[in-house]
């Protein structure tokens, strides 16, 4: 009806408009959608390879992870029983601890130094008790730094920060 009444070249024209068309609305709906989930695929994989061959390297590595980890625990667990010596003289002695800042241990030839550095707060002649008696075993602590100051409201108690040295074998 509609198409008996154009021309031929009308008609050639309208079928090349619907070719286009038809060729558009697959591409953009069809061709360029599974492209795109094609790509998105394509990164979760290079992700997931990236993933894998991190974990290869560090299974690889597994037995010196392990060493390693070992060695911090070790560390780690020397230097919190150091602190609790310390803390357990501070006690007995009546003097308030605080501000306790251990640093890494480091490597010196055959043995290791700990620095650990506290604030404390007491009478003076209970801080000299317990700077003697961490210089004593089982703590071994040198004394490298001090300063002290008189707390103003009470003149018998002073404030300050020590310095400590703890050779770990």
């Amino acid at each position: 009806m509609i198409l008996s009444s154009i021309s031929k070249r009308e008609k050639y024209i309208f079928s090349i408009t619907i070719i286009v068309i038809v060729t558009a609305f697959l591409y953009n709906f069809i061709i360029e959608a599974g492209f795109k989930k094609w790509q998105i695929l394509n990164n979760e994989i290079a992700v997931k390879r990236a993933k894998m061959n991190k974990g290869i390297r560090l299974i690889k590595r597994r037995d010196s992870i392990i060493q390693e980890y070992n060695e911090y625990a070790k560390s780690a667990k020397n230097i919190s029983n150091i602190l609790n010596d310390m803390e357990h003289q501070a006690d007995m002695l009546g003097i308030k601890t605080s501000n306790i800042k251990p640093s890494q241990e480091i490597e010196k030839g055959l043995y290791k130094e700990c620095v650990i550095e506290l604030q404390i707060e007491g009478e003076m002649a209970n801080i000299i008790k317990f700077v003697s008696q961490i210089a004593k075993p089982p703590i071994l602590a040198i004394l490298k730094k001090f300063d002290f100051s008189l707390v103003s409201q009470n003149p018998s108690v002073f404030k300050g920060t020590i310095i400590l040295s703890k050779l770990i074998i």
